[in-house]
C-alpha cells in the first residue's frame, strides 16, 4: 500500500513539473480555434527524465538499454494519452479566469468548470499512476527491491527522494 502512495507521490511531482511548465507558456495571439497539434515528444531529453525518475539510485539500478527504452516508451505513451486533457485543462483555466472577473459572478458556470477541471486532473493522475505501475513492472525483482528499500524506505529517514522528502 505504501508503494502505491509513494509512486503516486513521485508521479504527482512529475505532473506538477509539467503543469508548471505549461502554465508558464505565454498566451497565443492566434484565433481561439486551435489546430490539432501532435504532442511534443521529439527532442526531449528522456535520459535526464529517466535519471530523475529513480534519483538518487539510477546508477545502482543498472537498467538495461531495453528497460530504458521500455520506460521511455511508457512515459511517451502516458504523455500522448494526457495531451488532449492538458490542452482542455489550459482552456478551462482561461475560462475560469474570465468568469472570475465577470460581474456578477456566474456561480453555476464556475462550479461546472471547476468540476470539469477536477475530472481532468483525476484522469491525468490516473494515467500517471498507471504509467508508474507499468514502469515498476519493467524492473527485475532485484531492482524492485532496491527501489523499495532506497526510495520507499520503511522510515522517514530512508524515505527521501533526493533532496525532496515526503514529510
Amino acid at each position: 500500500m505504501k508503494v502505491w502512495f509513494s509512486l503516486a507521490f513521485i508521479g504527482s511531482l512529475f505532473l506538477l513539473g509539467n503543469l508548471v511548465a505549461v502554465a508558464q507558456e505565454p498566451p497565443q495571439a492566434q484565433p481561439q480555434v486551435r489546430e490539432r497539434e501532435a504532442p511534443q515528444v521529439v527532442g526531449r531529453d528522456y535520459t535526464a527524465l529517466l535519471e530523475g525518475l529513480f534519483a538518487p539510485i539510477t546508477e545502482q539500478l543498472k537498467l538495461t538499454k531495453e528497460q530504458e527504452f521500455r520506460i521511455i516508451a511508457i512515459i511517451i505513451e502516458s504523455e500522448v494519452k494526457s495531451d488532449s486533457a492538458m490542452r482542455r485543462f489550459d482552456d478551462l483555466e482561461r475560462l475560469l479566469a474570465e468568469h472570475a472577473l465577470g460581474n456578477p459572478l456566474d456561480e453555476p458556470k464556475i462550479q461546472a468548470l471547476v468540476e470539469e477541471e477536477a475530472e481532468l486532473l483525476s484522469q491525468m493522475i490516473n494515467t500517471r499512476v498507471h504509467a508508474y505501475a507499468t514502469i515498476y513492472q519493467v524492473l527485475t525483482p532485484e531492482q524492485r527491491a532496491l527501489v523499495m528499500r532506497k526510495l520507499l524506505g520503511r522510515n522517514k529517514i530512508d524515505a527521501d527522494l533526493g533532496a525532496i522528502s515526503i514529510y
